[in-house]
């Protein structure tokens, strides 16, 4: 897609986020199937068109359904090469069990085959959702030695909110206990490894929505509220954090870009890292900046913060991505040296 279509795509995901009432920016713009093959009947865009919706969604941090059904749904399901499951997900939207993503074979859940055939899923894991009622949960789970994706009827299972810090992100914990389950793909490391870093990618592009926004509004802020005769971003103490500010964000966008371009999960996990820094960073410097009224429950500020961190979150512990990324620069820490 050309920069012009892009510039396009942003301002459309802009303005139908803007006018709020819960309407979920997937459904107004027919972004269900954004990500699947023109050959399979979605729109056959592709990464870079994402993240402009990503991008824009962490500037408005409302609930969506873009990250666990657009993203992760469709991008398990091509990759498993159920493609024949596509045309319904983008009707009944899924959530996506986050824990196989993160560590595939960790074990935090696992399958196993009744005495009729069945699978039967046990364990706990977190999970997103969208903001309408969801039939499935996509989950990958061990199968032995192997990584597999299965679909779980969500009646089967018990879902409990998790949404105390950021209630738009449609976090939830889910509980299985012999949960059956249908096989999609009995070997799915390969998709696993695709949704994790796609996944990567669509939550820095929201990190980096975040930083550009609180810097947006520390800007304006800093321009208009004066302070002894003089707007406040006059004071050197407030020129430094909004310089360190974009730098940030400057820094995020382009390791975003250059992760787009080069397809690595490697790069997907920086881009992840100082996305996530620089969202963070711009989220506090502007509760800071805007003064009493940045702690106010009525400011948006923190809004910003508590997405910010809940999204540091999601895909694993900040030291398991610098880890992830020390190891692919052939750095070990020193327990294994």
């Amino acid at each position: 897609m050309s920069s012009d279509l892009l510039d396009d795509l942003r301002g459309a995901a802009r303005q139908a986020l803007s006018r709020g009432g819960g309407h979920d920016v997937v459904d107004q713009l027919d972004l269900a199937g954004l990500l699947i093959d023109a050959a399979h009947g979605g729109l056959g865009m592709t990464e870079r068109e994402m993240v402009v919706v990503g991008e824009e969604l962490g500037r408005n941090p409302v609930a969506s359904s873009f990250l666990p059904a657009v993203v992760l749904a469709t991008t398990l399901l091509t990759e498993a090469g159920a493609t024949d499951l596509l045309a319904s997900a983008t009707e009944k939207r899924h959530a996506v069990a986050l824990a196989g993503l993160v560590e595939a074979a960790s074990g935090a859940v696992a399958a196993a085959k009744s005495i009729t055939g069945q699978y039967l899923l046990q364990g706990s894991v977190w999970a997103l959702t969208t903001p309408v009622p969801v039939e499935e949960l996509l989950i990958a789970a061990a199968i032995g030695e192997t990584v597999g994706l299965l679909v779980v009827d969500i009646a089967d299972v018990r879902v409990t909110p998790a949404n105390e810090l950021d209630p738009q992100r449609g976090l939830v914990c889910v509980e299985l206990d012999r949960a059956p389950a249908s096989l999609v793909a009995d070997d799915a490391t390969a998709a696993v490894r695709a949704g994790y870093r796609r996944a990567l990618l669509a939550v820095a592009a929201e990190q980096l929505g975040v930083a550009r926004a609180c810097l947006e509004m520390s800007v304006d802020y800093a321009r208009t509220r004066t302070q002894f005769g003089a707007p406040i971003g006059s004071f050197q103490a407030i020129k430094h954090r909004l310089a360190e500010t974009l730098l940030d964000v400057e820094l995020a966008a382009g390791v975003l870009e250059q992760a787009v371009s080069t397809r690595s999960i490697d790069d997907a996990e920086l881009a992840f890292v100082v996305g996530t820094r620089a969202a963070t960073s711009a989220a506090e410097s502007a509760i800071h900046i805007h003064g009493g009224t940045g702690f106010t429950w009525e400011h948006s500020a923190h809004w910003y913060l508590r997405r910010a961190r809940v999204n540091a979150t999601l895909l694993g512990s900040a030291g398991a991505h610098r880890e992830a990324i020390a190891a692919s620069a052939g750095i070990t820490s020193s327990k294994e040296s």
